[in-house]
């Protein structure tokens, strides 16, 4: 769910960008955002507008009380091959749109005006800030130590994860 914000609004430029015989975009420090397709920025605007991902968040949890409903199940979706325990639709909707929030709050500040920037109150204000470059070596460097220390946090405390946590978990 992270990534998709990003997925949203590039794999439909990079497949018009293919159809159309174009070569795909060169990203470096001259790029700007008028460089991609006019779908890549149409798409932007919406997968990190915190309006539209609270909308999202709205049509997934009312998917998954409809599907609590068929399923007669309480007031819980089960735990099966998703959940490892059960929780209400609203919590399973919120644990599933984190990370789309995260990665929007990621881009504000690491996003510049002239490349990509996170229109975070769209379609209510065209608001953004002019952020840091990801290619700036700090925020690169940032991001190397913050992956680094995550991944060994995971793998050193695989057998110690939370009781929160281990409920997220989908099943292998």
């Amino acid at each position: 769910m992270g990534v998709l914000p990003d997925l949203f609004a590039f794999v439909p430029s990079m497949i018009t960008q293919t159809v159309n015989g174009n070569v795909r975009t060169e990203v470096d420090e001259n790029t700007v955002t008028s460089d991609f397709p006019a779908i890549a920025w149409d798409l932007y605007k919406i997968s990190h507008s915190l309006i539209w991902t609270f909308i999202l968040f709205l049509v997934i949890w009312g998917l998954l009380e409809m599907r609590l409903r068929r399923l007669d199940s309480g007031d819980q979706l089960p735990a099966g091959k998703w959940l490892q325990t059960s929780m209400s639709p609203r919590t399973a909707a919120t644990f599933l749109i984190i990370p789309w929030v995260f990665h929007i709050f990621l881009d504000i500040p690491t996003h510049t005006i002239k490349f990509f920037p996170t229109p975070f109150l769209m379609p209510f204000s065209d608001f953004m800030i002019d952020g840091v470059g990801w290619s700036t070596w700090w925020v690169w460097g940032l991001n190397a130590v913050a992956f680094t220390v995550v991944w060994w946090l995971i793998r050193n405390n695989d057998a110690q994860r939370t009781a929160a946590m281990a409920s997220i978990a989908p099943r292998a």
